[in-house]
């Protein structure tokens, strides 16, 4: 179906007579193609290509919100009508717990990827030997080594948001994600390391020129081999310093999810807004749009243009992430924060790039600082809690001794309380760096980028548990 024709049947199913009552309707279609590879070694275990093409009605009647979802394009006014009876069928109200939104102004968007190298214009084959090629490259390169996989996704197509509000917009997708993963032994000791690419709006340049696979297998290989090689963590709070895919896993897991809306309140920010959390040096945001982030987007799933969101300001705790139903109950501006993985599924407030802003420090500077203490370079996984607890399984660290970058360090995790650590922080960095992944909330895997600064801390900001 044309671009035109979607748009018009899905304006057309706006005047549902089912959904007369109805004081908001959201209507929301994709088509879409996903592919996905598995390689293991040089053997292919995945080949498979999806098409998906649906919609969804969610609907706000009497103060309830109601959600339909129907596979392909037809007969949307019934999608409207059963969101509808949803939302009827929830119940009375009492004001206080009435759903209203907040006033946005409507968009009209056609938004397109202008990529170079579109990834339907790649084939298939090429693909699969881009990704054989990157695990013989690692498979090869040690004797050590005696698995890799490399997992790809992308996933292509369109779109489409229409409202009874009049927002029209249909906005071409074009993603990658790449995870690379390898492990090994040496005697009794065993190893363990990935590596994940993910751009959003990008082609397959994004193969060719910034991430070729020399390059991939390069950082997989040095993470395998300093778990390998590595000499054992002690346990204890060390002077250390975080490089940015570190720190943006704090920003994201540990302070990112307290700055949700809908989490805030329950969280570990609750009752520090405007309070000095972190060195007036520190700030963090969450932007819709970065260089590279995964997370970019140009308007959220409610339609509602995106705006920066200073989530840290010079220390202190300020704004929160927002969609329209929260920003109407705080009295604040919605902040284009709602996001949806698929029309199978209502947006929900999530993260989109989320980063501490950069300092004035070399890394040199940074590790000068340090006597003896740890720099931990890359993230295996973390997770926290609400009351920012965090723990973080590093797959890249090395000692620090006088300044100095030492021996590898192997099989350890740091954990904290952040709202202590973020005291505790001793010197930011000039650089900026990222790293991209899916974050899970409510069952809904969404892309989102993460980072920062190099980021040094004073002993107790960060716990490591290792071998010793």
């Amino acid at each position: 179906m044309e671009v035109g024709q979607l748009l018009d049947v899905l304006s057309r199913g706006l005047d549902s007579r089912g959904a007369k009552d109805a004081s908001h309707i959201e209507l929301r279609a994709d088509d879409t193609i996903q592919l996905a590879i598995d390689v293991r070694d040089d053997r292919v275990e995945v080949l498979s290509q999806r098409s998906d093409l649906g919609h969804s009605a969610r609907v706000l009647c009497d103060g309830s919100w109601g959600f339909a979802v129907s596979h392909g394009i037809r007969d949307i006014g019934s999608t409207v009508a059963d969101a509808a009876t949803v939302a009827r069928a929830v119940g009375d109200h009492d004001d206080d717990d009435r759903v209203k939104l907040a006033d946005v102004r409507s968009q009209k968007r056609s938004i397109k990827s202008g990529l170079e190298m579109p990834l339907d214009e790649v084939s298939n084959s090429d693909k699969l030997r881009f990704l054989q090629g990157v695990c013989v490259s690692v498979r090869n390169s040690d004797p050590r080594i005696s698995t890799v996989r490399a997992s790809y996704r992308e996933l292509t197509g369109k779109r489409y948001l229409v409202t009874d509000e009049g927002t029209v917009s249909e906005m071409e997708v074009s993603s990658i994600y790449l995870m690379c993963t390898a492990s090994g032994a040496d005697g009794s000791r065993v190893g363990s390391a990935r590596d994940e690419v993910a751009r959003a709006s990008t082609g397959w340049e994004l193969f060719e020129d910034t991430e070729p696979k020399e390059r991939i297998s390069e950082r997989l290989v040095r993470k395998l081999r300093g778990q390998l090689d590595g000499v054992a963590c002690k346990r204890g709070s060390f002077h250390c310093v975080l490089g940015p895919r570190v720190v943006g896993m704090l920003a994201h897991e540990a302070l990112g999810h307290l700055s949700e809306a809908d989490y805030f309140a329950s969280g570990a920010f609750a009752g520090k807004e405007g309070k000095l959390i972190a060195p007036e040096d520190v700030s963090m945001v969450d932007s819709p749009k970065v260089k590279d982030g995964f997370g970019n987007i140009d308007l959220d799933d409610e339609g509602v243009a995106p705006v920066k969101v200073t989530l840290i300001e010079h220390g202190r705790l300020k704004d929160k992430m927002t969609n329209r139903e929260w920003a109407a109950r705080l009295g604040c501006r919605p902040t284009g924060s709602a996001r949806a993985e698929t029309y199978r599924v209502p947006p929900i407030i999530r993260m989109r790039n989320t980063y501490f802003e950069k300092g004035d420090q070399s890394l040199e500077e940074l590790l000068e600082g340090v006597k003896s203490g740890y720099y931990c370079g890359d993230v295996r996984g973390g997770q926290a809690e609400a009351n920012s607890s965090f723990q973080v399984a590093i797959q890249d660290c090395y000692e620090v001794k006088h300044g100095e970058i030492g021996k590898p360090v192997r099989n350890l995790a740091i954990s904290g309380i952040a709202l202590d650590s973020l005291r505790l922080i001793d010197g930011l960095g000039k650089d900026f760096g990222m790293e991209s992944s899916y974050c899970g909330k409510s069952d809904q895997y969404m892309a989102t980028s993460d980072g920062g600064p190099h980021m040094r801390f004073l002993k107790g900001g960060i716990i490591f548990g290792g071998e010793e």
